[in-house]
Parts: C-alpha cells; structure tokens; sequence
C-alpha cells in the first residue's frame, strides 16, 4: 500500500483538524509523518508519499447484505495494493492464493458509479447475457467493484445466478472488483491492527443507513483489489493498475497445453460512464482489447456510440457535437478527451456498438454481442476466431460468425480444430465440422487415432487399465503378448506410450474374449507393437489367433474395415463421454451392434471403476444404449421380421466377428433379449425347419415312431411360399471340379464345418429363391428354403431339430431318475452288483464325458475362460455336485462295509439329480417365472437365517445354561442348545423336558424351570409372530418386486437353454456317447487353438458382401427414421417445457402484481380508518 509521509496542509481546512493535500486531517496520519520540511512546496504523489506493507488482507463478511444470515452470503476475498504494484505479483497472487486458475476469457466492465437510465427490463437484458457470457465461456469478469452503476448491477447478476446454481463453488463466476482505497466507506473495518493475525474475516457493514460521501464495495463481486496511491476521495486512482492487470491477463494464453498459440482473450464493454471511462476505453483500445459500447447507457457509453456511428464522415460538426456532449469535462482537458475518441475510433475492429432493445432480437443478447467483438478483433484469421469459440464451447457463435457460405476452408486446415474438439469433448463442434464437409476418413488416420489416444488424462479409467496391460508381470515369456509388449517398450515414444494394439487389448477385455478388435485382427496394428509381418504366426512360441468363423473354401469371411465414425465412437465409450458418444452413435452404420457393444463395455468399465459416481455414470450411460437398440430394433422388425433375423444373427466383421445376439447376451441386457423381435427368431431357431403349425403333443408323440415324421410333420418348406424380405440368398450349385460360384452370398456354420450348396427351387407364385444349408448331421436353419425334402431329409431335421434335442433328453433323464430311484429303493445291497447298477454307473459315466464336451464347446477361444464359463453357471455346479456325489457313493459302494454311508450318500445325490430337473422347466412360460422367484426368494430366506440364528442361538444358549447346568456332554448340549430351540420355533416346545412329572438320577429335573418357560414363551413371542411374519413380509415383497421383471429374466434365461440344446447331440444319454466319441475325434483333429471351426453355432450365420450392404444400409435407414422420431418428440418435450416455464413466469408476476395491490389495499384501509378516528372519535361514557 502507499501513505503520506509528508503532512502538507491545505489552506481551506478546519484550523483545529487540518486537511492534507492528500485528502487526509491530520488527525489521520502517523506521527511520524507529519512534519514537513518544506510545506510550501506542492503536493504529490511520487514525492510526498512512499511504499508500505499492506495492513488490510484477508477475507470480507458483508454483514447485512441479501442473504447473509441465511448461509448464502459467503466470505469475500480482498487484498489492499499500490497503484505501482507489479501486475505478475498480482497474478501471482490471483493464481496461487486465491486459486482462481486461469480463465478462457475477461470481460472487463467499466462504466459510471451512477445508476444508469435504462428500464428494467432491459436491465435483465444485460444482466442475463454478461452472465451467460461468463457462464458459456469460464470468464472472469473485473469492475469497479463499488455498490453503486453498472457495477451493482453486475454484482446482482453474479448474486442471482449464483442462487440459481444453488451457490456450488464449481458453478460460480469469478467477478474480481478493483477499486480506489480512497473512495471507499469503512476503511477502517478494512485495516488490521500489526498485533492482528488474519485468523478471521473482518465485518463490513451494509446495513448503515447514513450517507458518508463514499462508496461501498459490492458485497456480490468475489474478489477485490484496492489500490491506493496514498490520496482519498479522488477516483479514478486504479485505472493505470487495472489496465495493466488486464493486459497481464491477456498475455497468457488460453490454455496449458504445448503448443498452444492463442492468449487469453480480453473485451472492455463500457455501459454509462464519465471522463475516466473514456480514458478507461482508450488504454483497452492501446492493449488491443476490443470494446463493446452499450449504446444509450448515458453519458460516455452515448458519446463513443455517437462517434464510432459518425466515424466514417468524421468532420468538425462531429467534433464539435461531441465536444458539447462531454459534461463534466474541465475545458483545460477537452482536447485531451476528444484526442482519446478520436484515437479509439481510427481501430473500428476494435470498437462495437450495441444497443440494448428488448424488442429486436439479437441485438438483445449481449453475450453473443460481446463474443462478437471479440471474434472481430481477430477478423481475417478463421482459425483463430474458432480455436476462440471452441475454448468457450459457443458453437452458436461459431455457426453464425465463422461458418459462412463465403468461407472457403482447404482440405486439412481444420484438422487441428477436429482434434480440440475430440480432445476436449466438444461434440457439438465435431459435428458441425461433419456437417460443413471435414472429411473424417481424411483426417482420422491409425496415426491420429493413437495420438488422441495418447493424450487422455491419466486420472481416466481407460489410463489406469492401460497401466496396468503395461505393467503386467503374470504374462508367460513365450506368448505373443509378452512379445510385442516387449517390442512396444523397446521403441516406446517418450510422449505416447499408447499403442492402437494395447486399445485393442482392453476393448476385448472390456467385452468378451471372443470379441476380435480391429486393433487386434489386422497386421498392421500388430506391427505397432514393434513385431515383423513374418514373425506374426510364430514368434518366442506363439501361435496366430484363430478367428471364432468357420475358414470354408466356398466362402470368406469379410474383412474388418477401418471405419473413422466408429472408432471414434469406441474412443468417446472407453472415456465414457456420453454426449460425443450420442452424436457419433447417430451416424454410424450398424447402430444396434454398436448400440449392445457399447452397453457391454460400459458396464464393465463400472466393474472395473472404484469410483461411486463414474460407476453410477457408466451404468447409466449402458442403460441408455440398451434403450437405443431397443428403440432401433422395434423400429426394423415392424416392416422386415426376416431381415431383423438376419441382422441379429448376422457375424458383424466390424464389431469383433459376433452377432447382435451375443452380444446382447453378454451385456446381459435383459430389456433387449425381452423384445418380441429376439423371442420370435429364438422360437425359430428353437422349432428348426419344423413347422409352427404342428401340434406340440404330436410332437412327442412322433419321436417314438419315425415313420410318422415323413407323414404328419410338417416342415417349413411344407407351407405357402411367401415373399422373401431380404435374407434371401442366392446359391450356384458347383459341380465337384469347380469351385462355389461368385454369387453364392450366405454360409451358416453346421455341425460338422459349412453346408454344401444345395439346389435352387423356384416358387411359381413369387419366384423366390432360397437356399437350405445342410450336413449329414442335421442344421437347424430356420428358414424356407423352398426345396423339396425327402424322407432322409425330414428325419435329420425332425431329431435335429432342438425342440426334439430337448424331448428326448427329458424323457431320457425321466428314465434316469426312474433307474436311479428304482435301484436305490429296492436293488441296492452288499450282494453281487446287478447288471442295472452297471448300467447306471455307465450312465452317469456318460453325464461326466457331457460335462466334458461342454467346456471344450464352449465359446472361449482358450480353455481357461470356457472353463471359468462354465463354472459361472449355477446349474454346471449342480451337475459337478452331484457327479462328485455319485463318484463318493460308488467308491464307497465298492468298500466292504460301508453300504449303509453308500446309500445316504446316493439318496442324497439323488436329491440333486431331482433338482436338476427344474431347468427344463425354463422351457414353459408359466413355470420358468416361477423358478426366478424362487431363486430371489432363497437370497431372502438366507438373511433371514443370519437373523435368525441369533434369536435361536441366544435362546438354546440361555435356556441350556438355566435349566441344565455343568452338562459337558456334547452331544446333549448340541440338542438343547440347537436341536430344542430350532424345533420350538415349529410348535414342538419340549415341555416335558422343561417341567417333567418324574425326575431320575439319569434324567435329572431341570432348576429354574419357570425360568425356562419365560424364556421359551418370549422365544416364540419373536420367532413365530415376528420373525417368521418377516419373512412372510420380506417374500411378498421380493415377490410383488421380482414379478414385474421375472418375464424378462425367463426369457434372458430361455436363450441359455436353447443355446446349450443346439449344441447338444441328437442322441441323449447314454446313446450320447457314439456322439461324444465323434466329437473327441474332431477336437482332438482340430486342436484346442482352432475349436471355433470344429463348433456349430447356428445362432450366427456369414453374408455375402451385397447382403452385407443391403442389410446395412437398410438397418442405417430405420435408425435415422427412429432417430429423427426422438428428435421430434425431444423438440416437442423442449417447447412445452420452454411454454411452461413461460407460463409460470407469468403466473409468478401476476401473483407478485396481485400481492402488491393487496398490500396497497390493506395500506389504505388502515390509513382511512386512523382518520376516521381522528376525526369522529368515541365518546367518553
């Protein structure tokens, strides 16, 4: 700060408490500055005064301000300066102490102390769009700071909107006041003593009502800078000051990062004002700062709009017309205030001039009036002008300023701007740069994509699991990962570490093993890692990954396409961007595939994210593609049911080679496999080529007879030939010499490798041509194929088909159940094993080698994750169980002697194989519910029993103790303290033991008896009335709960059962084991590695490449039709918002015009009743 240190006495004083020439009575200064050795020599600054550490910092409480005592007026930072205080120390101080950071823009608001006349609504005008500017930008905002003009009305505006925003520190404006020291009210509150620590804020008073002839600082503004020059009651004093902290400002640049060019851009808008504001306006025109005039604000405001109105016909009436509108201006300083105009408006890039009219559009918005001055300050350079709007996220501003039919922009120019944009989440901005012609299959190269993935922020997700694929110590030397991870460290980029490979790495672990990234299948991202192309199939003992498609001579499969919108689609989903995420999702070309892969990363992201609020994020951001796939499938299977088929199983090279289904499966997205559409292509696929329109109970009638199938089955090539709608495939029969025809266009994967080619049949009536995919061992392919089928033909349809796979292994399994509990009743003896004994053991023999067969099927590409599939199912574990079991009970069935353990053992066991039992009735659509609610409610019973156990241990404990006591048999304990109390909870209370008529040496009567009975009787008080209605409470509740979503669970849980039928042999146990035998054969041919070529999946089928494209571009089409749907109705949804928001501003404003009559009402009756006793007051009695 800076004093007088040279008392100098004005002349025109008070005698008896002279003034200084500084502004100060004597009684003001410190003694030590009072005496002058020269007093006749003039007062001034630079000689008469003199540096001195600041006494008045810390934080501000503005006592009787609106809001305070509510807790909405929070402490206010200040700091007291010289007006020659280095402007870096200021910024040091703004960045460090205060931590403000650093903001994207300054708007620096300068104007008269006066209220200015302008009607309160366009007062709002401008409160509202100086915030909005601020708001949109992450500016900060400098004023006078006083509580008086322009200023006020800033710090209302800042008030107001920090109310809205509920007063969070993260929402709020920075609005940073700089004043004159001494001008101010209460500087004494302000002042603290040398002994004083600033523990506390000190009180500054808003609540006085005298007048002192100062001004008080705004208590809405956040910060305050008060700069003294040792003078009082001069204003003006922190023009230079303030000036040079603005010009500080601007030269740092706009953000951190490297490279970056672009300052901090800074605009003076100028509302009202006097002769220091037009010396405020010409120092921000010498910076270079652009300034926006609010025209017919008054006085100042008024003569720079009237200037730069007339500046192109500047003449002498001009001059002299302004010279008369400069009030208050002493004659000796005129020339001065009109060089300082005149020198402001030779920049007009640099002048703006806006008048505020509530009725004339966009001149009502100061915001964009403010943006606009500031892009225009930079007019010819385009990109500048967006790399600013893009820093303040205003793409309003950008399409109207910068994206002009007259711009014409180079091919690349905007490349920098697209990479901020991705960067930086601005999807808004990314999809105007798609929209204005930027080329994303030009821009978005392997290269680029790896830088952008080279600068996401290390506290991200998506950075903690590539850290962890780095520092991996678990991989095996010879595999192909410790391989390239080894290259990549080798020639790792100090600046991006970050290959396209690793991408890959945790895009398949955030879906499914299966899932064949991009970044993974192709030979170039391989070589990201530093591996040669040679060295790809065997390198330190790796073998190439297979692909999960059969590999068919007759058909290849497609080859995944790097593809600029989807990779940036999984870009903005590993990093959780919702919004990017939508816009990019909107033009993609498969929008249900990438909708499903999207929802299954999403969630395990949420798995894998520690924190509470990101995992919300992200399970809700997966709940909103689920949604959308939902929204697109309804939309397709309405006018295409075949095509929708189709595209839910058709292997998708560009999305990992699986299929919607699978996928939707392993995203567990219950809500998606619920649909209509999914169900019906299930029941497809769960009848084969068998007709709808067979009766179910011939069905079972039918596999005991075969003859009868060629008969009275009918099949699907049976019915009417009807109009195909897309899955249509067109078949060449080849003969054996030649090879499949160009037009063959689908493979389903069978049995046994790929169908051969069968013959076209032509339909009279629509001349349709279909295609039946067939082997020796049967197909389950669902469609009309057109053909005609000989009897050979129908029978390996017939018992391939998987609704008879499930027949028979039911009836086989009855028989099993049969055999077993016959034997186990009847036949089971230390005699000699009978040949059924053996039979069974050979059954169940069978059941192990099935248990087998599974986990090698499995969809896993290694055996430790189908494995770990396995195990995962909770009916697998009943299998192992009661295997396990069976293999306990025969050993000991073998062992002399212990027949009698055998046989609890397998009547046990035998209980299991009863449960198992249960999952076939998930086939039926009254009884699979059933079986979810009960699963729920055993999650219910057993934390009723923790509950439980406590009563009843407590209990048997106390009761054992009081009645029996020093009882050191176990087994006796064991029984009152367990058995008694457990089965006194079911009506059983033992109350012979508690009060026995006789009593003996051996069976001696209890003491405390009656004892006993107040405890048994407060037992089953809470066991049989409270807890026991608990449970009875806690079911109906699962109940009424689970019913509402026990539909979409049975039909989630249905998938699993048809899927294991499918892959199921057509011969149930114990015959399974001929099948089984073939089965070992082809696995053990084919390997471990290549498992996927030797497997049937019928759940997904391969397109030719003009299906491929038909079926795409048809898909695309109704997801724009959906998308353009719920973009109406979100239009819909914002209009009767806006309406009603409208609506109840109105409503607000009457009410308030109302209650303001009714106070002037109330008002006036009072008054008129005060004079009517005045004038004819109550007689005395």
């Amino acid at each position: 700060m800076r004093v007088c240190k040279r008392f100098t006495i004005e002349t025109t004083s008070d005698p008896a408490d002279p003034l200084c020439q500084c502004g100060k009575k004597k009684s003001r200064h410190e003694p030590q500055y009072l005496q002058n050795n020269d007093p006749s020599k003039p007062w001034s600054v630079k000689t008469h005064t003199g540096k001195s550490p600041t006494n008045a910092y810390g934080e501000i409480e503005f006592v009787g301000a609106a809001g305070w005592g509510q807790g909405q007026q929070k402490l206010r930072k200040y700091v007291r300066v010289d007006y020659e205080t280095d402007p870096k120390t200021l910024m040091d101080l703004i960045q460090k102490q205060w931590n403000l950071g650093q903001p994207k823009l300054l708007i620096s608001v300068t104007g008269g102390a006066d209220n200015f006349p302008l009607k309160s609504n366009l007062k709002d005008v401008f409160r509202k769009g100086l915030i909005e500017a601020a708001r949109s930008t992450d500016a900060w905002i400098i004023t006078g700071g006083s509580n008086c003009g322009v200023m006020k009305y800033v710090g209302e505006a800042v008030r107001d909107y920090a109310i809205a925003e509920g007063g969070s520190a993260t929402t709020s404006i920075v609005a940073i006041g700089i004043a004159t020291w001494g001008i101010l009210d209460q500087q004494e509150a302000l002042i603290r003593s040398k002994s004083e620590l600033p523990s506390g804020p000190v009180s500054y008073r808003m609540d006085q009502q005298e007048w002192t002839g100062k001004v008080r600082l705004d208590p809405n503004h956040t910060h305050f800078i008060l700069v003294e020059d040792g003078t009082t009651g001069e204003f003006g004093k922190e023009i230079k000051l303030r000036s040079d902290l603005e010009k500080q400002i601007s030269e740092q640049k706009v953000t951190q990062e490297s490279g970056e060019r672009l300052n901090i851009p800074t605009v003076c808008v100028v509302v009202g004002g006097g002769p220091n504001t037009i010396q405020t306006v010409y120092r921000a025109v010498k910076n270079g700062t652009p300034c926006l005039i609010i025209d017919q604000s008054g006085r100042a405001a008024n003569i720079l709009a009237y200037a730069f109105n007339n500046h192109g016909t500047y003449s002498e009436s001009v001059r002299g017309e302004i010279k008369k509108r400069l009030l208050g201006v002493k004659f000796s300083d005129l020339d001065k205030h009109q060089h300082w105009i005149e020198e402001c408006i030779r920049q007009p890039d640099l002048i703006n001039v806006c008048k505020l009219d509530s009725g004339r559009g966009v001149s009502t918005d100061i915001d964009r009036a403010i943006l606009h001055a500031l892009l225009k300050a930079k007019k010819g350079n385009c990109i500048d002008q967006l790399r600013l709007a893009m820093v303040w996220n205003r793409v309003d501003v950008a399409k109207s300023e910068i994206f002009k039919d007259d711009n014409d922009w180079k091919m690349g120019e905007l490349n920098e701007s697209v990479r901020y944009a991705i960067e930086h989440d601005l999807p808004s901005f990314l999809e105007l740069f798609i929209e204005n012609g930027v080329s994303m299959k030009d821009y978005l190269t392997e290269e680029e994509l790896t830088i952008l993935y080279g600068k996401i922020q290390q506290t991200s997700l998506l950075s903690r699991l590539l850290k962890g694929l780095n520092e991996k110590k678990d991989i095996k030397q010879t595999s192909l990962l410790y391989c390239i991870l080894k290259k990549i460290n080798e020639k790792k980029d100090t600046e991006n570490d970050v290959t396209l490979w690793m991408i890959g790495q945790i895009i398949q672990q955030l879906t499914m093993d299966t899932y064949e990234p991009l970044y993974l299948s192709d030979e170039k991202q391989i070589n990201q890692g530093g591996l040669p192309k040679s060295d790809n199939s065997d390198h330190c003992g790796c073998l190439k990954k297979q692909q999960n498609v059969a590999h068919v001579p007759a058909m290849k499969s497609q080859a995944a396409q790097f593809h600029p919108i989807r990779e940036l689609f999984l870009y903005a989903i590993l990093l959780n961007r919702k919004d990017m995420a939508r816009k990019l999702w909107e033009r993609i070309d498969e929008p249900i595939a990438a909708a499903l892969t999207a929802s299954k990363m999403l969630k395990a992201m949420a798995c894998k994210e520690c924190d509470q609020d990101q995992k919300k994020s992200m399970m809700e951001h997966a709940d909103i593609y689920e949604e959308l796939a939902i929204g697109v499938l309804k939309v397709c299977y309405g006018p295409g049911e075949d095509r929708t088929n189709n595209m839910m199983r058709r292997e998708m090279p560009n999305w990992g080679r699986v299929t919607c289904l699978t996928m939707a499966v392993q995203a567990q997205n219950r809500k998606f496999i619920a649909q209509s559409a999914v169900q019906n292509l299930l029941t497809e696929i769960w009848m084969g080529k068998i007709s709808n329109e067979n009766n179910y109970w011939k069905l079972w009638l039918y596999m005991f007879f075969p003859w009868m199938v060629a008969l009275h089955v009918s099949f699907k090539e049976d019915e009417h030939c009807e109009k195909y709608q897309g899955n249509a495939v067109t078949v060449n029969e080849p003969d054996d010499s030649e090879g499949i025809g160009d037009d063959q266009e689908m493979v389903v994967k069978v049995d046994n490798g790929v169908a051969p080619p069968p013959t076209k049949a032509d339909c009279e009536q629509t001349h349709v041509s279909r295609e039946t995919l067939s082997k020796d061992h049967g197909d389950v392919e669902s469609h009309n194929s057109g053909q005609h089928l000989s009897v050979r033909k129908r029978l390996r349809l017939f018992y391939n088909a998987p609704i008879i796979k499930f027949q028979l292994n039911v009836l086989a399994y009855l028989a099993f159940l049969f055999l077993f509990s016959f034997i186990i009743l009847t036949e089971f003896s230390e005699e000699q094993v009978r040949w059924k004994e053996w039979f069974l053991i050979a059954w169940v023999g069978t059941l192990y080698l099935e248990e087998f067969r599974q986990i090698a099927h499995g969809e896993s590409s290694c055996l430790k994750d189908r494995l770990y599939h396995w195990i995962k199912d909770c009916w697998n574990m009943i299998d192992l169980a009661t295997l396990l079991l069976f293999l306990m009970g025969v050993i000991l069935r073998f062992i002399p002697g212990m027949i009698g353990p055998a046989r609890i053992v397998l009547a046990l066991d035998l209980i299991g194989f009863h449960m198992r039992l249960l999952q076939s009735f998930f086939v039926s659509e009254r009884l699979g519910p059933k079986l979810i609610m009960i699963a729920r409610m055993m999650k219910d019973l057993l934390f009723f029993v923790c509950i439980l156990a406590v009563f009843l241990i407590s209990y048997g404990i106390a009761s054992q103790a009081i009645m029996f006591p020093n009882v050191t048999d176990p087994l006796t304990i064991f029984r009152g303290v367990f058995y008694k109390a457990y089965f006194q909870m079911y009506g059983e209370l033992f109350l012979e033991d508690i009060q026995p008529e006789e009593c003996t040496l051996d069976d001696p009567c209890p003491e405390y008896s009656w004892m006993g009975i107040i405890l048994l009787s407060i037992y089953m008080m809470l066991s049989n009335v409270l807890l026991l209605n608990l449970l009875i409470a806690m079911f109906s509740y699962t109940f009424s709960n689970v019913q509402e979503n026990t539909d979409e669970h049975w039909k989630f849980q249905r998938y699993e059962v048809l899927k294991e039928y499918i892959n199921r042999p057509a011969i149930p146990p114990p015959l399974i084991l001929i099948s089984l035998i073939e089965y070992f054969v082809r696995f053990c041919i084919c390997g471990c590695s290549c498992r996927s070529s030797c497997t049937p999946s019928e759940l997904k089928i391969i397109l030719g490449e003009e299906k491929v494209k038909e079926l795409v571009l048809w898909e695309k089409n109704k997801a724009d039709d959906f998308i353009a749907k719920e973009n109406s109705k979100q239009n819909v949804e914002d209009r009767v918002q806006k309406n009603f928001v409208m609506m109840e501003k109105l409503l607000g404003n009457s009410l308030t015009d109302s209650d303001r009559l009714s106070k002037i009402e109330h008002q006036l009756e009072r008054m008129n009743a005060l004079i009517t006793n005045k004038l004819c007051p109550e007689e005395e009695p």
